[in-house]
């Protein structure tokens, strides 16, 4: 190989691994390390090495974290692992929302897709956060599923890495809730997930009206139109019949036109 050859090659290399050492840097984040700038949130984040969260947190590139200080976790204490892992996902939102963001929301509430519905135990909307900004400014968070009420509040940013990953301080647990709307009450469903909303700050969370009735008269003319509906059958059964005699001629024909082919061949044989 020759030295400018060489050079070159060295050249792409260092270029390389040079481009993919700033674009891995200028993405990465670590949620232990941001934490543990605040004592505030020490059993937050030991909750989330614990159950495994934060590497799941760290191995994302666009994550927003709803972060509990030390006097609002006794709702996680007496959990177990499994417990505490799915309560905790919910309060980890799948995509990028600082303060500014929320309160920009052009409709005043939105959807937000959490870890708990990537998870596949949610059922229905229990892992959507509903998220609305009140006439008064105030920021506040509860479940996605329809009815349920307002459990925490926005009360200020911890850190923010636009538009990778935002760390933000909420007063107060989000519950999990069942159809129902009771707390706290855990599904471990293996069907498929259900279908998430768009991922848009616009989207509204009421759910479409039911399609209305048929009118009456409709119902009226429903047994004379499956009454004219009747016959069809029988056409089919015809059309049947006359594909059959069809493919019948066909095969008599082959078999005249065989059988005079023999003959032409045993009399050529003969002279």
């Amino acid at each position: 190989m020759s030295s400018s050859s060489s050079s070159s090659l060295t050249l792409f290399f260092f270029f390389f691994f040079a481009s993919t050492f700033l674009y891995t840097s200028s993405n990465s984040f670590n949620i232990t390390t941001i934490l543990n700038q605040n004592k505030d949130f020490s059993t937050f984040n030991q909750l989330l090495s614990q159950t495994g969260l934060a590497s799941t947190i760290n191995s994302r590139q666009t994550i927003t974290v709803l972060a509990l200080s030390n006097d609002a976790m006794s709702s996680f204490s007496g959990q177990s692992i499994d417990d505490n892992k799915r309560s905790l996902s919910l309060h980890v939102v799948l995509d990028y929302y600082d303060v500014k963001k929320l309160k920009s929301l052009s409709k005043k509430t939105a959807l937000l897709t959490t870890l708990f519905q990537s998870s596949g135990q949610a059922k229905g909307q229990q892992g959507f956060i509903n998220v609305t900004v009140k006439d008064n400014g105030d920021v506040m968070f509860g479940s996605g599923v329809r009815g349920s009420g307002f459990d925490a509040q926005l009360i200020d940013s911890v850190a923010s890495q636009p538009f990778n990953i935002s760390v933000l301080h909420i007063s107060s647990y989000i519950s999990i809730m069942n159809p129902d709307n009771n707390p706290d009450t855990i599904y471990t469903s293996s069907s498929p997930l259900p279908a998430q909303p768009p991922n848009d700050d616009d989207y509204e969370f009421d759910e479409p009206p039911s399609p209305p009735s048929p009118p009456s008269s409709a119902k009226a003319h429903g047994p004379a139109a499956a009454k004219a509906a009747a016959p069809a059958p029988k056409a089919s059964s015809s059309k049947a019949n006359s594909t059959s005699s069809a493919s019948a001629i066909s095969s008599q024909l082959e078999l005249a036109f065989a059988v005079v082919m023999s003959s032409s061949f045993l009399l050529f044989m003969t002279v």
